[in-house]
């Protein structure tokens, strides 16, 4: 489920750029035929910013962090989380981390020990009262002849 609301997210980001691109481009080709009007034909039209200035200092280390922050958010719409999946305990990231061997002291592996063990001792709490309440329908409820009915 989280793949398809990540490939719609996707969708939509994208169609948003898709978007804001064509109603920029549309805005440069009104100011185009708008000045274009001004000047007579053959006229030299003068350009603001004219000749090419190359990136200094801080549009480099912006550009490259916008690469980071676009691709970190595409991993994080199309992967699984930080790795906190089955089979983390094992990589061996110091003693907190559980053995090697598959058995985990604590760590991620740890809690899921802890909560299967509680699930089967309530389970098998469960069972034991409902054996000493009886399982007939007199200990149930009125649904016999003495009901009033």
């Amino acid at each position: 489920m989280r793949g398809f609301f990540g490939f719609l997210f996707g969708l939509i980001v994208v169609g948003l750029l898709v978007g804001l691109g064509t109603g920029i481009y549309q805005a440069g080709v009104s100011q185009g035929v708008i000045d274009a009007g001004r000047f007579p034909a053959g006229a030299n039209v003068p350009v603001a910013g004219y000749g090419w200035h190359g990136p200094d200092i801080f549009g480099l280390v912006f550009g490259i962090f916008f690469l980071f922050l676009i691709f970190g958010l595409i991993r994080a719409a199309f992967s699984r989380g930080r790795g906190w999946g089955p089979g983390w305990s094992h990589y061996g990231y110091g003693s907190d981390w559980g053995k090697s061997d598959g058995s985990a002291e604590r760590g991620p592996a740890a809690w899921r020990e802890e909560r299967d063990r509680r699930i089967a001792d309530l389970h098998r709490r469960l069972h034991e009262d409902g054996d000493a309440g009886g399982s007939g329908p007199s200990s149930s409820g009125p649904t016999g002849s003495a009901s009033g009915r």
